[in-house]
């Protein structure tokens, strides 16, 4: 897909959202029922796609994430909104392990198991994370790669936190951390969008897609929305008999290799 069919897609991704919810705008207009509380503001979005096929031909996927502020009495005066955007995928254990010089010859030293680390992290907001609000309220929401909970001895010394730098080094070189400062844009006072790139390695399974509203520092509203990362074809046949019945592929992967020996023997043969 070209970049202009891309930014195309966005927009009326974009319109068409901000048509519905102009459409229920009348609903809110007419104020809130004598006792009830005011309603404030409120962050609505989605994604431009809910379910990723991964085949053979799978180099990469863009996804677009728009939305609008839901404000029934918006201040003409009031700070500008800022929104952050948490794109997670499913979670798994990982070992960081140190190498070490002895005797001329590389090896494993020491290691640290990190718990729970998303297989995919990105962090998409209007501006700077610190710009918009303190590092409590971002730690409180979990978000950022500072505020990810790997596990109860997180951080306990300055080794372990050496570690969780090069873990998220690793992540960020292959493209599976990604912070992503003035990548949310608005388009008028409420409606906003941005784009995030999923990379070729991308985990498969269940992602969330976390969009958090601010303003003036103050937390206000978030919604969520879910997306499906999953192979197709023979990918996923292949996929699910490794990690699901390992020995049924063991012994496929042995007998495919003796037929190939075989056949190689016979091509080549002299007679």
């Amino acid at each position: 897909m070209t970049p202009q069919r891309r930014d195309m897609q966005g927009l009326v991704f974009l319109l068409a959202f901000g048509l519905c919810l102009g459409l229920t705008a009348p609903v809110f207009a007419q104020g809130p029922k004598p006792g009830a509380a005011v309603p404030s503001e409120r962050v609505r979005s989605d994604i431009s796609t809910r379910e990723i096929e991964i085949q053979s031909n799978f180099t990469g996927i863009e996804i677009v994430i728009f939305g609008a502020v839901d404000n029934a009495a918006p201040s003409p005066d009031g700070a500008p909104y800022d929104v952050i955007v948490v794109i997670k995928g499913p979670s798994q254990d990982l070992v960081v392990r140190r190498k070490e010089r002895v005797a001329g010859i590389w090896i494993n030293g020491k290691s640290e198991t990190f718990d729970n680390v998303p297989g995919f992290y990105a962090v998409l907001s209007t501006r700077p994370l610190r710009a918009i609000a303190t590092e409590e309220e971002l730690a409180e929401h979990r978000i950022g790669f500072s505020a990810l909970d790997l596990g109860p001895d997180d951080n306990t010394s300055v080794d372990d936190d050496l570690f969780r730098q090069a873990m998220i080094r690793l992540k960020e070189e292959h493209l599976l951390f990604q912070d992503l400062d003035n990548a949310i844009g608005f388009v008028g006072q409420s409606l906003f969008r941005g784009t995030v790139d999923l990379p070729v390695n991308v985990p498969t399974g269940l992602y969330t897609t976390e969009v958090y509203l601010f303003r003036d520092g103050q937390f206000l509203s978030k919604d969520e929305s879910a997306l499906n990362v999953k192979k197709v074809g023979f990918e996923r046949g292949v996929y699910t008999l490794a990690f699901h019945h390992p020995v049924v592929y063991g012994l496929a992967a042995v007998a495919i290799a003796l037929l190939m020996g075989l056949f190689a023997w016979f091509l080549f043969r002299k007679d």
